[in-house]
């Protein structure tokens, strides 16, 4: 069975067609368009990430961690996708400040509106830039490429981890509430990627 074709992308804003990455914040929402490859440059209050300033950003690729919230938490996923000899080895992680929400199938990450918004998922060290360009091309351009910070499950917090958010607009009628169900993704749909691959 072939995974259903996603939704249509989202619908490029004439602002999105610009270098300029803005951020966009009030007291209920903290909102990054993130449109290009940006640095998210976060403050801790009460353990809530703040999200203070975006800027668009031009340096090399250095290895990093990468949290992942949908179907790269399999890791079967990502040897498939990167073309991997081994299964690679993931570890639990939280990142504070952001949610989930699903468009159609597929999850979204925002930024959250609530201090206690976290999501608790996976990680694992890219080691390098073709790997990570790879992963962005899984992503499609639906999503972009944030940095952040996850704090494993031993306390330990890993500063320059990346994770991809959705480049559309948070509060868009295109997401709804939901939960990625990982189990059945793994039973109707990761056939279709890993055997490709």
């Amino acid at each position: 069975m072939l995974p259903p074709t996603p939704p249509p992308l989202p619908p490029r804003r004439a602002s999105q067609r610009t270098e300029n990455v803005k951020l966009v914040s009030s007291p209920s929402s903290n909102f990054v368009d993130v449109h290009e490859h940006v640095v998210v440059n976060k403050a801790l209050n009460s353990n809530t990430l703040a999200l203070e300033r975006a800027e668009k950003i031009a340096r090399p690729f250095h290895p990093c961690y990468m949290f992942f919230y949908g179907s790269l938490m399999d890791s079967e996923v990502i040897q498939a996708i990167l073309g991997l000899s081994e299964i690679p080895t993931t570890s639990p992680a939280v990142l504070s400040g952001f949610k989930i929400k699903m468009w159609g199938i597929y999850p979204a990450l925002v930024p959250g509106t609530n201090r206690s918004d976290q999501v608790s998922r996976r990680v694992w060290k890219v080691s390098n830039e073709d790997h990570f360009d790879l992963l962005a091309a899984y992503e499609t351009v639906a999503y972009t490429w944030v940095e952040c910070e996850a704090r494993l499950d031993d306390g330990a917090v890993l500063k320059d981890c990346r994770t991809f958010c959705w480049t559309g607009i948070p509060d868009s009628n295109e997401l709804e509430d939901g939960a990625f169900d990982l189990e059945r993704y793994q039973k109707f749909f990761k056939s279709s990627v890993v055997r490709r691959k």
